[in-house]
């Protein structure tokens, strides 16, 4: 198994992070702005949330090619 699309997702992530936390504008419409901060919150929590899956990606990723090496270091050493 090639770990690559774990740590491009990972990436992707991290992208759509950095769009979700860029600066939304500001609004004079008391309305649009109470939307406006309800938005922003939202933002930050999901931008939380991915940086959280995104590291979790990278950490799985790298935990997946240990587990994969050792295993493959044990075959080659009982083989031996």
């Amino acid at each position: 198994m090639s770990t690559d699309s774990l740590r491009f997702a990972a990436a992707d992530s991290e992208a759509a992070t950095a769009a979700l936390t860029g600066d939304g504008g500001t609004s004079t419409n008391a309305g649009i702005a109470a939307v406006d901060a309800a938005l922003a919150s939202l933002r930050r929590r999901q931008a939380d949330r991915i940086t959280g899956q995104a590291g979790a990606l990278s950490t799985g990723s790298a935990r997946y090619d240990t587990t994969d090496g050792e295993g493959a270091d044990a075959i080659t050493t009982v083989s031996v």
